[in-house]
Protein backbone atom coordinates (compact mmCIF):
# COMPACT_ATOMS: atom_id res chain seq x y z
CA UNK A 1 0.00 0.00 0.00
CA UNK A 2 1.43 3.16 -0.92
CA UNK A 3 0.53 6.62 1.60
CA UNK A 4 1.43 10.77 0.51
CA UNK A 5 3.56 12.22 2.99
CA UNK A 6 5.82 15.31 2.22
CA UNK A 7 9.74 15.40 1.26
CA UNK A 8 10.78 18.33 3.49
CA UNK A 9 14.72 19.99 3.23
CA UNK A 10 15.60 20.62 6.67
CA UNK A 11 18.61 23.01 7.11
CA UNK A 12 21.46 22.25 9.70
CA UNK A 13 24.71 23.75 10.62
CA UNK A 14 27.73 20.93 9.80
CA UNK A 15 30.86 21.57 11.64
CA UNK A 16 32.92 21.60 8.56
CA UNK A 17 31.73 21.21 4.71
CA UNK A 18 31.98 17.81 3.01
CA UNK A 19 31.27 16.87 -0.71
CA UNK A 20 28.04 15.78 -1.93
CA UNK A 21 26.37 17.74 0.65
CA UNK A 22 23.22 19.45 -0.33
CA UNK A 23 21.90 23.03 -1.16
CA UNK A 24 19.21 25.14 -2.77
CA UNK A 25 18.78 27.79 -4.58
CA UNK A 26 15.62 30.07 -5.53
CA UNK A 27 15.84 30.80 -9.25
CA UNK A 28 13.81 33.52 -10.53
CA UNK A 29 11.77 34.68 -7.17
CA UNK A 30 8.91 36.51 -7.25
CA UNK A 31 7.99 35.41 -11.24
CA UNK A 32 5.77 32.85 -12.26
CA UNK A 33 8.78 30.90 -13.07
CA UNK A 34 9.95 30.92 -9.67
CA UNK A 35 11.87 27.67 -8.60
CA UNK A 36 13.74 25.72 -6.26
CA UNK A 37 16.95 24.14 -7.65
CA UNK A 38 18.29 21.53 -5.33
CA UNK A 39 22.22 20.72 -5.80
CA UNK A 40 25.29 18.92 -4.29
CA UNK A 41 28.85 20.78 -3.22
CA UNK A 42 31.16 18.55 -5.78
CA UNK A 43 34.23 20.23 -4.47
CA UNK A 44 35.08 22.07 -1.30
CA UNK A 45 35.26 25.69 -1.87
CA UNK A 46 38.44 27.60 -1.05
CA UNK A 47 36.32 30.35 0.84
CA UNK A 48 35.52 30.08 4.58
CA UNK A 49 32.96 27.62 5.70
CA UNK A 50 31.28 31.17 7.01
CA UNK A 51 31.76 33.09 3.59
CA UNK A 52 29.97 30.15 1.88
CA UNK A 53 27.06 29.34 3.83
CA UNK A 54 26.38 33.33 4.04
CA UNK A 55 26.38 33.31 -0.04
CA UNK A 56 24.94 29.97 -0.64
CA UNK A 57 22.93 29.05 2.78
CA UNK A 58 23.75 26.03 5.02
CA UNK A 59 22.87 22.86 3.59
CA UNK A 60 20.11 20.19 3.70
CA UNK A 61 19.01 16.67 4.50
CA UNK A 62 15.76 15.32 3.30
CA UNK A 63 13.00 14.12 5.63
CA UNK A 64 10.17 12.34 5.18
CA UNK A 65 7.04 13.77 7.23
CA UNK A 66 3.47 13.27 7.84
CA UNK A 67 1.64 15.93 9.89
CA UNK A 68 4.26 16.35 12.94
CA UNK A 69 5.42 12.73 12.69
CA UNK A 70 9.36 12.41 10.74
CA UNK A 71 8.50 8.98 8.31
CA UNK A 72 11.69 8.74 7.64
CA UNK A 73 15.24 10.52 8.57
CA UNK A 74 17.50 10.92 5.49
CA UNK A 75 19.62 7.84 6.01
CA UNK A 76 16.54 6.32 5.20
CA UNK A 77 15.60 8.26 1.72
CA UNK A 78 15.98 6.04 -0.47
CA UNK A 79 15.00 3.92 -3.73
CA UNK A 80 13.04 5.87 -6.49
CA UNK A 81 10.30 3.65 -7.83
CA UNK A 82 9.75 4.77 -11.35
CA UNK A 83 6.30 3.04 -11.76
CA UNK A 84 4.29 -0.46 -12.42
CA UNK A 85 6.12 -0.42 -15.90
CA UNK A 86 9.70 -0.39 -14.54
CA UNK A 87 11.02 -3.72 -12.78
CA UNK A 88 13.79 -2.47 -10.93
CA UNK A 89 14.34 0.29 -7.93
CA UNK A 90 17.23 2.81 -7.97
CA UNK A 91 18.66 5.33 -5.68
CA UNK A 92 16.71 8.62 -5.54
CA UNK A 93 19.15 11.61 -7.28
CA UNK A 94 19.04 14.54 -7.24
CA UNK A 95 17.05 15.13 -9.99
CA UNK A 96 13.86 13.12 -8.45
CA UNK A 97 14.51 15.52 -5.38
CA UNK A 98 13.83 18.46 -7.82
CA UNK A 99 11.17 17.00 -9.39
CA UNK A 100 9.23 15.98 -6.10
CA UNK A 101 9.97 19.76 -4.80
CA UNK A 102 9.36 21.70 -8.40
CA UNK A 103 6.47 19.39 -9.83
CA UNK A 104 4.74 18.06 -7.06
CA UNK A 105 4.81 20.98 -4.20
CA UNK A 106 7.20 18.24 -2.07
CA UNK A 107 4.90 15.23 -1.87
CA UNK A 108 5.61 11.93 -2.37
CA UNK A 109 4.10 8.57 -1.87
CA UNK A 110 5.76 5.36 0.18
CA UNK A 111 5.16 2.05 0.45
CA UNK A 112 4.07 1.39 4.42
CA UNK A 113 2.91 -1.55 6.18
CA UNK A 114 -0.71 -1.63 5.60
CA UNK A 115 -1.80 -3.97 8.66
CA UNK A 116 0.13 -1.54 11.37
CA UNK A 117 -1.74 1.04 9.67
CA UNK A 118 -5.25 -0.24 9.19
CA UNK A 119 -5.02 -1.98 12.60
CA UNK A 120 -2.67 0.49 15.14
CA UNK A 121 -2.74 3.59 12.86
CA UNK A 122 0.38 3.34 12.53
CA UNK A 123 2.46 5.02 9.90
CA UNK A 124 5.27 2.34 8.91
CA UNK A 125 7.09 2.60 5.92
CA UNK A 126 8.47 -0.86 4.60
CA UNK A 127 12.28 -0.51 4.15
CA UNK A 128 14.70 -2.65 1.75
CA UNK A 129 18.06 -2.24 2.30
CA UNK A 130 17.33 0.12 5.47
CA UNK A 131 15.93 2.55 2.70
CA UNK A 132 12.29 3.58 2.16
CA UNK A 133 10.51 3.17 -1.43
CA UNK A 134 9.33 6.50 -2.93
CA UNK A 135 7.49 7.69 -6.27
CA UNK A 136 5.72 9.90 -7.40
CA UNK A 137 1.75 10.69 -6.45
CA UNK A 138 -0.68 8.20 -8.24
CA UNK A 139 2.02 6.42 -9.63
CA UNK A 140 -0.68 3.84 -8.13
CA UNK A 141 -3.50 4.42 -8.13
CA UNK A 142 -4.92 1.50 -6.28
CA UNK A 143 -8.51 2.30 -6.38
CA UNK A 144 -8.12 1.48 -10.25
CA UNK A 145 -7.05 -2.51 -9.38
CA UNK A 146 -9.53 -3.02 -7.74
CA UNK A 147 -12.35 -1.45 -9.98
CA UNK A 148 -13.02 -4.34 -11.98
CA UNK A 149 -17.08 -3.75 -12.26
CA UNK A 150 -20.26 -4.10 -12.52
CA UNK A 151 -21.39 -0.59 -13.01
CA UNK A 152 -24.39 0.28 -13.46
CA UNK A 153 -24.63 0.26 -17.41
CA UNK A 154 -24.65 4.58 -18.57
CA UNK A 155 -26.58 3.64 -21.67
CA UNK A 156 -29.87 2.67 -19.42
CA UNK A 157 -29.15 4.03 -16.11
CA UNK A 158 -29.01 0.59 -14.97
CA UNK A 159 -32.64 -0.16 -16.13
CA UNK A 160 -31.73 -2.88 -18.50
CA UNK A 161 -34.44 -1.33 -21.33
CA UNK A 162 -33.51 -0.37 -24.50
CA UNK A 163 -35.01 2.83 -26.39
CA UNK A 164 -38.63 0.91 -25.71
CA UNK A 165 -39.73 -0.85 -22.74
CA UNK A 166 -40.18 -3.93 -24.58
CA UNK A 167 -36.75 -4.50 -25.71
CA UNK A 168 -33.57 -4.95 -24.32
CA UNK A 169 -30.56 -2.68 -23.84
CA UNK A 170 -28.11 -2.63 -26.78
CA UNK A 171 -25.09 -2.28 -24.26
CA UNK A 172 -26.09 -4.44 -21.46
CA UNK A 173 -28.50 -6.95 -23.37
CA UNK A 174 -30.79 -6.14 -20.55
CA UNK A 175 -28.50 -7.01 -17.66
CA UNK A 176 -28.33 -3.39 -16.28
CA UNK A 177 -24.62 -3.91 -15.39
CA UNK A 178 -21.23 -3.91 -17.78
CA UNK A 179 -18.00 -5.33 -16.31
CA UNK A 180 -15.63 -3.17 -19.43
CA UNK A 181 -15.24 0.79 -19.32
CA UNK A 182 -16.51 0.97 -22.99
CA UNK A 183 -17.55 4.22 -23.14
CA UNK A 184 -21.61 4.43 -24.89
CA UNK A 185 -21.08 6.33 -28.09
CA UNK A 186 -18.97 3.14 -28.30
CA UNK A 187 -22.29 1.15 -29.26
CA UNK A 188 -25.25 2.10 -32.29
CA UNK A 189 -28.11 2.99 -29.81
CA UNK A 190 -30.68 3.54 -32.43
CA UNK A 191 -30.23 -0.39 -33.05
CA UNK A 192 -33.20 -1.47 -31.41
CA UNK A 193 -32.58 -5.46 -32.57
Amino acid sequence: MTFTVELVLKSYMPKQLEKGMWFITKLHQGTLKEYSEIWALDKLPIEPMEDFILKNGAPVEPYLIYGDDVVAHPHHIGWWDEGPEHDDLRDIELKDVNLIINEYDGYVEIEIDEHDFAHEEVLSPILYADKVTICAPETYNEEDDDDEGPWLCGACNGSGYGSTPDTTCLVCKGEGEVYDEKDDNDYDLDDNS
